[in-house]
């Protein structure tokens, strides 16, 4: 592990992941200088498992296949579509089970995350006359669940994955960018904060829980959207009452859940169509779909073209001129 040292704001950029099989590393502070620092790890693993541990507040990222992060009673497939964060002091332990995949992670160093937080929400003249007080910092949670890739903090994750990659991530960059993907996270975690809104409950304590077992349930249907899944199956992994389900799922998603399973098992089409040399009738099975006929249908409707000439029309483009 080659580390990139610089005082209290130490950075570390791993580019080999730890060998779950030692005794003698501390998974809970695997960096004996400063237990955890801000720090990025790229690798490549292979049918691996690692052990539960306590980690600090993270992003967790995975290309080119799939890392699954178990979470107490709750999993998170995490994949190109995807990133998952995790709150400091958070227990968990993950597993790769496909041939090389990327396993890229942000950690946050302990303390750091309330130093922005700190400095972005209190006002300039109170940081001009108190700009190391540490007496009103509040605690950095964020809500942990699975974020599709968006505009706000995936570009800074794709330029620290390019970066780390080649080499050409100076400490002075990464310093900016660690506070840039913060910022980014507060941003995000305020427009989860308007979806919790959206709930009818009086109390806003209610409304949170509410929200997280809705997560719970999109998560479920995540992974488990090619199976033949029902409503009372997916409110009782949220466990919310089928009708409080339905309701409170399309308040905050906008959708049902019907409507969210087709939506997934489309997105997942159009991901295999280009990416793989499978079958149409293969596709529409392995997402789902009863019956190549009704698949194809529901595809042309949506996209203006049959599944075939989708894959042949985009492949093209893809083509260098």
């Amino acid at each position: 592990m080659n580390h990139q040292n610089r005082s209290d704001t130490f950075f570390g950029i791993a580019d080999q992941l730890p060998d779950p099989s030692s005794t003698e590393m501390n998974w809970d502070a695997p960096c004996p200088e400063v237990g955890w620092p801000n720090m990025v790890t790229n690798a490549i693993a292979s049918s691996v498992r690692f052990p539960q541990h306590q980690g600090p507040l993270s992003i967790k990222c995975a290309f080119n296949g799939t890392e699954t992060y178990n979470v107490g009673r709750t999993s998170f497939k995490v994949n190109d579509r995807s990133y998952l964060v995790l709150n400091d002091g958070q227990r968990y332990e993950s597993s790769i089970d496909e041939f090389g995949v990327n396993s890229f992670c942000i950690f946050f160093r302990p303390g750091f995350p309330e130093e922005v937080l700190r400095d972005t929400v209190s006002p300039d003249d109170h940081l001009l006359d108190n700009p190391v007080d540490q007496r009103s910092q509040s605690a950095a949670a964020f809500f942990e669940k699975l974020y599709a890739h968006d505009r706000t903090i995936s570009p800074i994750l794709f330029a620290l994955h390019r970066k780390s990659y080649s080499g050409s991530a100076n400490k002075m960059w990464l310093a900016e960018q660690f506070h840039a993907l913060l910022e980014g996270m507060l941003r995000v975690h305020r427009n989860i904060s308007r979806e919790i809104d959206c709930l009818t409950a009086v109390k806003r304590s209610t409304r949170v829980e509410c929200y997280r077992r809705l997560q719970r349930a999109k998560e479920y249907i995540d992974a488990y959207y090619s199976a033949a899944l029902t409503i009372p199956e997916i409110a009782s992994a949220a466990c919310l009452s089928t009708h409080h389900f339905l309701r409170t799922f399309k308040q905050v998603f906008g959708m049902t859940p019907y409507r969210y399973i087709t939506h997934r098992r489309m997105e997942e089409a159009r991901n295999l169509l280009l990416k793989t040399d499978l079958p149409v009738s293969a596709i529409c099975y392995d997402i789902g779909f009863e019956s190549p006929g009704s698949f194809s249908s529901l595809f042309r409707q949506q996209t203006g073209m049959s599944p075939a000439a989708y894959r042949a029309d985009h492949r093209r483009s893809l083509r260098p001129s």
